[in-house]
């Protein structure tokens, strides 16, 4: 229901953005092999696996003077002949959309994942260049063979008043839903959170924000929820043409009221907050995020969350570049009494992509990642090796 949705949303942007417009397409394929140590990130290990993978895409963009859309669909399928228990179909839908006039901006970025739970768990660090600021795994167990299906929005509109002043309004929704859905660490449950700021420039390069937000986290079968109140202060610079850094500071008041894993009727008050860097060249590409937030899990509650991520690329050649990304994730219960579901995840990627025509390419590297819960004995880690070779088509200079 949320896929379908969302593609109703897609068509309908498509569409209006679709007049007078300037419309590509640019498809992507490729068919790949790996080798996994730990596919299934068992505390106890397992035995390695092989596996081969088949990704088709297609990135669809329409520009208009006020308009500028990117769809892009995505189906993966995976399979691994000695764990057919880890065979999937994956889908993928990213959105990003905008419009502007002389004094607003209108956004709407939005994702549709239908993912195993290993990979809902366990996404690639690198960011996702349509949808870059979307939320971090859902801290649920990994179940062989269960499935999730996420869907994310996030809208955006800022009205500028005079060069200086400005306000505006903005949300996250998420929706996700898990199959099977248990009755521990694997609850289907709806997040909101809105947000009402106001924009003053400092000057030609710094903007100060600040505002209210609110959020609300209710699971589907069970009896809980957690509803948030706060303020925010944030301050985005641009140094240079290349240099970009947002830093916010936040605080929370988060009411808890639940029924599941134990009864809890408990409030906290969070400080919270992020500091992003973007650095850009024609030959580098450098994110940095560092940030603390209360974030909703498949436990059937909210959690702080502490998310690292970093991705390099490097484009050494005309042909050939280089990727290299980590990303760690420590979540802990707000209250003692959800602390048994605490956990850390970390990953590292490194990468290397080579043009071996102008629309053939091949590319293939190395991806470690780790968890550990804190009621389990053992941590788990996998070690991953893959080597893909594919078609892009050509985008357009845009």
């Amino acid at each position: 229901m949320c896929g379908r949705g969302l593609l109703v949303l897609a068509a309908v942007l498509g569409t209006s953005a679709a007049q007078a417009a300037q419309v590509f397409y640019q498809p992507l394929a490729s068919l790949g092999v790996e080798n996994d140590s730990n596919l299934d990130m068992d505390p106890g290990g397992s035995k390695a696996v092989q596996g081969y993978l088949a990704d088709v895409a297609t990135v669809v963009g329409i520009d208009t003077p006020e308009w500028s859309t990117l769809l892009r669909p995505r189906l993966v399928y995976r399979s691994y002949p000695k764990s057919s228990v880890d065979d999937r179909l994956e889908t993928y839908l990213d959105l990003s959309s905008s419009y502007k006039t002389q004094r607003s901006i209108a956004s709407l970025a939005a994702s549709y994942q239908h993912l195993d739970e290993i990979n809902a768990q366990f996404a690639p660090p690198t960011f996702n260049d349509i949808v870059p600021n979307q939320p971090a795994p859902t801290n649920s167990r990994v179940a062989t063979g269960a499935t999730q299906d996420t869907a994310f929005l996030s809208p955006k509109y800022v009205y500028s008043f005079t060069p200086t002043i400005g306000a505006g309004v903005s949300g996250n929704y998420e929706d996700v839903r898990y199959s099977p859905s248990d009755g521990s660490s694997h609850q289907n449950f709806d997040y909101y959170q809105g947000r009402a700021f106001l924009n003053y420039a400092l000057n030609f390069t710094s903007t100060l924000t600040f505002g209210g937000m609110g959020s609300k986290f209710q699971t589907k079968e069970v009896d809980s929820q957690a509803t948030g109140s706060g303020a925010l202060v944030d301050l985005t610079t641009l140094w240079t043409p290349l240099l970009t850094t947002v830093e916010e500071l936040n605080y929370q008041h988060t009411k808890l009221d639940s029924s599941f894993p134990s009864p809890i009727d408990a409030s906290v008050n969070k400080i919270g907050g992020f500091v992003d860097v973007s650095y850009k060249t024609e030959l580098d590409r450098f994110r940095l995020v560092a940030r603390r937030s209360i974030a909703p899990s498949g436990g059937a509650a909210v959690y702080t969350t502490d998310r690292l991520q970093l991705q390099c690329d490097r484009t050494l050649t005309a042909r050939f570049a280089i990727t290299g990304a980590v990303s760690y994730i420590h979540t802990r219960g707000l209250t003692q009494g959800l602390s048994g579901e605490d956990s850390r995840y970390a990953q590292a990627l490194v990468e290397a992509h080579y043009d071996l025509t102008r629309y053939l390419f091949l590319q293939g590297g190395y991806q470690y990642a780790y968890q550990r819960y804190r009621a389990d004995p053992t941590s788990a880690e996998n070690n991953r090796v893959y080597v893909e070779i594919g078609y892009k088509g050509l985008a357009p200079q845009r």
